[in-house]
């Protein structure tokens, strides 16, 4: 038999055989004996037809989905007064409310830092926006600011550090304009200042 006959058969054989099963437990039940099937037996297909039942269960093609560029993190720089300041936003570092910060957040206060000069003096200092109560934006901004910390301790041993919470107090945009919240506020509220002298 040639490939193109066993491959005619073999899909042949795949399509019947539930149908043939079904009747051999029909035949069995009434006590006739049927002749054993084999490839040879089996109905064969066209070309066509194989091709036709092949089409039918193929997947089509999908077509590529065009991402966006994702800008990368990058902390805001201010300079004055021979102090900078290092801000961090706090909604990429850490997720809603929580302290800890995984592998790609250790990396980005780790790069943030690169440019503080060797033996500074540093303080490290978390913010939060004024939604929640005073005590528990309090805790989670010196939590934040512990979590920044050790990173920079881990990384650059060179480093005096200190760290310290603000909670709600100390914000740089409005948590609210006009008696209505402001989001975009809020967002600049929440962060890690990373100061030193220099």
């Amino acid at each position: 038999m040639s490939t193109s006959s066993r491959r005619r058969a073999a899909v042949a054989g795949a399509l019947v055989a539930p149908f043939v099963l079904l009747g051999a437990v029909g035949a069995s039940a009434s006590g006739a004996v049927d002749e054993p099937l084999t490839i040879d037996t089996l109905p064969t297909l066209t070309d066509a037809e194989v091709d036709a039942y092949r089409t039918a269960v193929e997947v089509p093609d999908v077509e590529a989905i065009s991402v966006p560029d994702i800008e990368p993190f990058t902390p805001d720089v201010t300079t004055s007064g021979g102090s900078t300041v290092v801000s961090l936003d706090t909604d990429v570092l850490f997720e809603f409310g929580k302290a800890e910060l995984g592998d790609p957040a250790r990396a980005a206060v780790t790069k943030a830092a690169k440019d503080v000069p060797k033996g500074a003096k540093v303080s490290v200092v978390g913010h939060t926006d004024s939604v929640g109560s005073t005590s528990a934006n309090q805790k989670l901004s010196k939590q934040r600011a512990r979590a920044v910390a050790a990173v920079l301790a881990d990384e650059r041993d060179d480093l005096v550090l200190s760290v310290s919470g603000k909670g709600e107090s100390d914000p740089v945009a409005p948590n609210d304009s006009g008696g209505k919240d402001n989001p975009d506020g809020r967002e600049k509220n929440r962060r890690v200042e990373i100061r030193y002298a220099g």
